[in-house]
């Protein structure tokens, strides 16, 4: 055997073991769907009422939200290429921040600032009534907005940034209407970057588990996540309706996926990038600056406030007073005997060990789907394996690992253990750090290696000195972005946590389930402002690199 066979052995008993882990927990819910009872009996339950009533808000839940947030993002993108506003790389960073605070966080802000007794209505009665409409399904498809609108505005900000205006300047020397350059030119061109924005946040959408949990459940507005979720660990517990309805959430998830992936390898307009027209009128540059201040307003500040105030209070129901106001329940976290203390602690230890992991599962993936000694059909499947978790909702991988190691591998004596939350979040945070170090890889020069090799036999040395120096921004990238999403993860804890134990995320949850809203807001406070650093520092060493 010579090393390319070697090589090649080991890549295909690496990515089975892999695809085990990965695909193996799907095979098995379906197989649990489709084997566990009759055709009759499983369509019965399938037009339950509850499972067409979570299905439909859901449905109602994606569509609402993809619409607001292409309403929301389509202008700022425009304001962010086009406006003198562009050059403010500190309101880039500002406007991202929605998306980098957990979700389930921010929804408890604005609940906190609306709910009667809230925030606002401590501060004007009066206009507390006017947003009472708040608590409603089209609530809901406002505070999802605007959570996700960052990624709608990424993904556009690029493709206006890229436009060739050249195109539109023929078209009006040669007297085209503007009605017909955006029928004919405009249109065709965008709607591609419009439908993969579409398809993204339908589907995180669909997956979202925090908003739904805590401001849904407060308006009985149930979902496919949350009634899964309340299937496997609420009384009366409903486990084969919840392994139903995470087969049809994993089905419309897969879905949209396969469709993303159908559209990106589809030829398209090139979109060569010129330098945009910045806009001098005063008029339009103080409407921009008025819409993106409103923005900041009601999608920052506003939850924010909330959240701030609440971890401040001694008593909520004394409100904004002077000597209402305390510390305490910050120094608590302090405490080593602490329940918060210790939440932090398990979430430390946890959010290391699984980064570590990620990273370097990652960078064996990002190595296979990229070096040419592997056949064509082992670099295709390492590049499945590497993006298929994002497809995966986390309540549907959780629940797909318990009933692999419940039933399928019970004899590993693994169910009930950490290791099962290990497994799930590394692999649902799996493909962030395959596109950071595939990106990083991809414009590696391994001449440099090749020239190492000549005057260094020691290969662990040309690693050591040549190829991690240069590597290292990509490899803290994704051991940063991987840590902060490991210690705000909530649904896959909820599910997968032993007893007795609590994460940062649950012990957030459960002090708002439980009503003491004062030691978990100073816990969610801490937690957004390590989450802004790191994704900080993260975006640095992206910019140094």
């Amino acid at each position: 055997m010579n090393r390319r066979q070697g090589l090649i052995g080991l890549s295909v008993g690496g990515s089975l073991i892999l695809a085990a882990i990965i695909i193996g927990p799907l095979i098995g819910l379906v197989g649990q769907t489709l084997l566990g009872q009759a055709p009759a009996a499983l369509w019965h339950q399938l037009i339950q009422s509850q499972n067409q009533t979570s299905l439909q808000h859901s449905l109602f839940l994606g569509v609402g939200t993809m619409v607001l947030t292409t309403l929301i993002a389509t202008p700022l993108a425009l304001i962010m290429t086009r406006t003198p506003l562009a050059q403010y790389r500190w309101l880039q960073g500002l406007l991202l921040v929605p998306f980098m605070t957990p979700p389930y966080i921010n929804a408890m802000g604005w609940i906190y600032f609306f709910q009667p007794h809230g925030l606002l209505a401590q501060l004007s009665p009066t206009w507390h009534q006017h947003f009472q409409w708040l608590f409603s399904p089209a609530g809901m498809v406002l505070i999802m907005s605007l959570h996700l609108y960052p990624i709608a505005y990424l993904g556009l900000q690029t493709a206006f940034s890229q436009y060739n205006r050249r195109w539109t300047e023929a078209a009006t020397v040669h007297g085209v209407s503007k009605w017909r350059q955006l029928i004919r030119i405009s249109l065709p061109v965008m709607v591609v970057p419009y439908l993969a924005v579409w398809l993204l946040v339908f589907t995180k959408t669909l997956a979202e588990f925090g908003t739904p949990a805590t401001f849904g459940r407060n308006i009985h507005f149930e979902v496919l996540t949350t009634t899964i979720q309340k299937d496997l660990s609420q009384w009366p517990l409903d486990f084969q309706n919840g392994v139903l309805t995470g087969t049809i959430l994993l089905g419309l998830a897969l879905t949209a996926w396969i469709v993303q992936q159908w559209l990106s390898r589809r030829p398209s307009v090139t979109l060569t990038g010129q330098e945009p027209i910045i806009t001098t009128r005063r008029g339009l540059i103080g409407l921009a600056s008025s819409y993106t201040a409103l923005l900041v307003g009601v999608a920052i500040i506003l939850p924010y406030s909330a959240i701030l105030a609440q971890s401040l209070f001694k008593q909520r129901s004394l409100g904004w007073q002077l000597s209402n106001l305390t510390l305490a329940h910050y120094l608590e976290l302090l405490r080593f005997d602490s329940p918060a203390f210790q939440a932090m602690l398990t979430t430390l230890v946890l959010a290391l060990l699984i980064s570590s992991l990620n990273v370097l599962i990652g960078l064996y993936l990002s190595l296979g789907s990229l070096t040419n000694r592997l056949p064509n059909w082992l670099r295709q499947v390492n590049r499945i394996l590497g993006a298929l978790p994002l497809a995966i909702p986390n309540v549907v991988l959780a629940l797909s690992l318990m009933i692999l190691f419940s039933q399928w591998l019970a004899f590993t004596k693994l169910y009930g253990t950490l290791a099962i939350l290990v497994i799930a979040d590394i692999t649902l945070f799996l493909p962030t750090t395959v596109q950071y170090l595939t990106a990083a890889l991809k414009t590696f020069d391994g001449s440099l290696l090749q020239s190492a090799r000549v005057f260094e036999p020691n290969f662990a040395r040309i690693i050591r000195k040549i190829a991690l120096p240069i590597l290292w921004p990509a490899l803290a990238n994704s051991l940063i972005m991987a840590f902060i999403a490991t210690s705000r993860e909530l649904v896959v804890a909820l599910l997968l946590l032993p007893s007795g134990m609590t994460t940062v995320s649950t012990y957030i949850y459960q002090s708002f389930e439980q009503g003491e809203a004062a030691s978990g807001m100073a816990l969610a406070v801490i937690t957004v402002v390590l989450t802004l650093l790191g994704t900080t520092a993260a975006r640095r060493l992206k910019v140094d690199r």
